[in-house]
């Protein structure tokens, strides 16, 4: 506790002063002959003890006036243990912004951002001119740099919001590091929020209070901008079949319309897909009308009749909202004709099972295939420009000619994708020496009989991305493996993709030059059989290894690699096929706008950092040849855009209440930063206190002497004796501080 003016402390002494009057307006009791004082007698003892416990409450009454009022003036006040050790330091302040776009939402024909930005400048107008102040935002374009009030004032006038913000504990560590370096300085961070979960995790709220420790006498200002009751609706995460399609194929786009609980008073809610023509003009193409609701409502569309080429649209919410930025979700997708797989066989029929999951024969109408398989036997291998091929799979090859594993491994450093599947008719020592060492990932050691299953519990591999959907759902222990192929480890380098369910290697991997070699160490081409190595392709409803199949096809044909939809903030990268090498291209930004970036020589892929505006992008290059035609797309995280929002106290209570407030007005502010600095003043309680004990003084006072004054008939008796007795009650009843009444060594006289 502390206090404004302590010399005013000195007025308690006098509470002396009721003290001294009691004492001296003492009236000694007399000794008076008065005769039938028969009843006075039986009532003397007792009225001389209430008497004397009277006149000491209200002596302590007063004297707790004045000791009261003295404490009053002096201002006591009530401070956190924050400001321990800095009184009357100078104040050096962190004004940290959170500057997403969701702070878009507007409420009254006012943004949140709007007010942040209003309630910033007035509060930096109160500062004093001599108080060192910093600026920091999500967005990582302020990070602490001491600034003066002018130079504030004009960076908060020129902060933008920004799509691409970094987490919240970030930018509080840099506004703790700059208060740091402020050692003679009494530390304030202003924290111009609305509240919203995703900005406040409990991990990052406990990282910023053990931060705050460091800098004792440090207070934290969470000024909310936030909307208590948002009214918003807005689209979850666009999720596409597929980023490429095969000519004539189906995209499936699925995403989720979120509505908060006021939203859901609305009945319905329209959304529409749009798709751009050639002249890069949006074309409607879908629309789905879905009820509101609390939880998250499902929405599809589907394009189908794409043309070559790469295709950019958006799907959007129809009609106004308070929080524009998820209303709407961009996407790019490439169409192009199926890529060619080529299988060779030793017989055209061990290619049957993984080219019916590659390539189905599927009636007329049905979706088609990524992939146009040619299957051919090994003995054509001379004869086949593998180099047209977008990926190969040697199904249970028997030893090969040198020329043959020289070809296929030429083709890998080129940047293609071999896939191997080991069977019955390979030869340990031959395909363990030579040319075959070129591109087998390790050297072979033996056959397996241990009887096992497959198991890819690491899913985060590209080729297994699409098992990672299916969980713990797929039923591997019904296709079991009871041969496989162990291999020497450690012979050359090559990485372990997945195990079998006993820890043996199932799928390696080797990269040779800028290509990759997958090798399953099982056969996936023997029909069911008491003699078949497994049956992985030939188990109840195999879908498991149609699943597997395609996603390593995919993988060894380059099609993950392609990235066309992006996150804001995420670096773009886009491989370059060597039709498409150019020396410059033009990158056209969403508004419009384009900017001419150069690649360096010899660079095979385009890398675009600059993702900061939502919309769809387009790289050009070649004129009216269009050399190079490619496209992406930029999209807000849903995360961001999130309005549930942490309890304002829960959040001051992990920052540590004693130097955490939250303030939403002005008003609210003033007193949240008085308190803060000057503490909570008892100046109030203390005359409410005063008024309060003068009152019951007063009351207590008239009570006590209006009760000794006799009255009615006792009154009237006591007038018609004589007038000793009228004078000695007068003595007893007419004085508040005086003490009349006799003293018990006195005894009456009687007649």
């Amino acid at each position: 506790m502390g206090f404004v003016t302590p010399a005013l402390l000195g007025g308690a002494a006098l509470v002396a002063l009721p003290i001294v009057l009691h004492l001296i307006m003492r009236r000694e009791s007399k000794l008076l002959k008065f005769p039938a004082l028969r009843f006075v007698q039986q009532r003397r003892l007792v009225n001389q003890h209430r008497l004397r416990l009277r006149q000491l409450l209200l002596l302590a009454l007063r004297c707790a006036i004045i000791a009261l009022l003295a404490f009053a003036l002096a201002r006591p006040t009530l401070r956190g243990s924050g400001n321990a050790g800095k009184e009357g330091a100078a104040v050096a302040t962190a004004l940290v912004f959170d500057n997403s776009l969701r702070m878009q939402y507007e409420q009254e024909s006012q943004t949140c951002w709007q007010k942040a930005k209003g309630l910033a400048t007035w509060l930096v107008r109160q500062l004093p001119p001599e108080s060192p102040v910093t600026v920091v935002d999500r967005a990582g374009r302020q990070r602490g740099q001491d600034l003066n009030r002018d130079a504030v004032e004009m960076r908060i006038e020129r902060l933008e919001l920004s799509a691409t913000v970094r987490p919240m504990e970030d930018a509080l560590r840099d506004a703790v590091r700059w208060l740091g370096t402020k050692k003679d300085f009494r530390g304030e961070v202003y924290v111009f929020t609305d509240l919203a979960a995703e900005a406040w995790p409990e991990a990052s709220a406990a990282a910023f209070a053990k931060s705050l420790d460091a800098i004792p006498g440090a207070n934290v200002y969470l000024i909310d901008v936030g909307v208590l009751e948002p009214h918003e609706r807005g689209l979850g995460q666009l999720k596409l079949s597929g980023e490429r399609v095969a000519t004539s194929g189906a995209l499936q786009l699925r995403t989720e319309l979120h509505s908060s609980v006021a939203a859901t008073k609305d009945p319905e809610t329209t959304v529409e897909l749009y798709l751009n023509d050639r002249a890069n003009r949006p074309e409607k193409r879908g629309q789905e009308v879905v009820a509101s609701a609390a939880a998250a409502t499902p929405i599809e569309f589907s394009l189908s009749g794409l043309e070559p080429g790469t295709h950019q649209g958006f799907v959007r919410i129809v009609g106004g909202d308070p929080l524009p930025c998820d209303d709407v979700r961009y996407f790019t997708v490439d169409v192009r004709p199926p890529h060619k797989v080529l299988l060779l066989g030793e017989k055209l029929d061990d290619t049957l099972f993984l080219r019916e999951a590659l390539a189905p024969s599927a009636p007329a109408g049905a979706a088609k295939s990524d992939f146009a398989c040619d299957v051919r036997p090994y003995g054509d291998v001379g004869n086949i420009r593998l180099a047209d091929y977008a990926a190969v799979f040697l199904v249970n090859p028997p030893p090969l000619p040198n020329t043959a594993w020289d070809q296929v491994t030429d083709f890998v450093e080129a940047g293609g994708g071999v896939g191997i599947s080991l069977g019955r008719n390979a030869r340990r020592d031959e395909m363990s020496t030579g040319e075959a060492q070129r591109l087998l990932p390790t050297k072979l050691r033996w056959q397996s009989h241990d009887t096992t299953y497959l198991r890819p519990v690491a899913v985060e591999h590209p080729a297994l991305r699409e098992l990672a959907g299916i969980g713990d759902s797929a039923p591997w222990s019904e296709f079991p493996v009871y041969r496989y192929w162990e291999l020497e480890p450690g012979s050359v380098p090559a990485e372990v993709v997945a195990t079998f369910a006993n820890g043996k290697p199932a799928i390696v991997e080797r990269n040779i030059g800028s290509g990759r070699v997958l090798m399953i160490t099982t056969s996936i081409s023997d029909y069911a059989s008491s003699d078949a190595w497994s049956l992985l392709p030939t188990g109840p409803d195999p879908w498991p290894f149609i699943v597997l199949a395609n996603g390593i096809a995919r993988y060894l044909a380059g099609v993950n690699q392609a990235q066309l939809n992006y996150l804001a903030g995420q670096t773009v990268v886009l491989p370059l096929t060597p039709s498409e090498q150019v020396t410059s291209y033009v990158l056209q930004m969403p508004d419009a706008s384009a900017v001419r970036q150069t690649l360096a020589a010899g660079q095979h892929d385009l890398s675009i950092a600059s993702t900061d505006a939502l919309g769809n992008y387009r790289v050009r290059a070649g004129g009216e040849q269009e050399k190079l035609d490619r496209g992406f797309s930029i999209n807000l995280s849903p995360d961001v855009t999130r309005l549930d929002r942490v309890n304002g106290k829960d959040l001051a209570k992990t920052l540590g209440a004693e130097r955490t407030r939250v303030a939403r007005t002005r008003d609210e502010i003033e007193v949240r930063v008085g308190a803060g600095r000057v503490g909570y003043e008892l100046f109030p309680a203390l005359i409410l206190a005063v008024a309060l004990v003068m009152a019951a003084e007063q009351l207590l006072a008239n009570r006590f002497y209006d009760a000794a004054e006799p009255s009615g008939a006792t009154r009237s008796h006591a007038l018609r004796g004589n007038g000793v007795f009228r004078r000695s009650a007068s003595s007893v009843t007419g004085s508040k501080v005086g003490n009349a009444h006799p003293t018990p060594e006195e005894a009456p006289a009687s007649s």
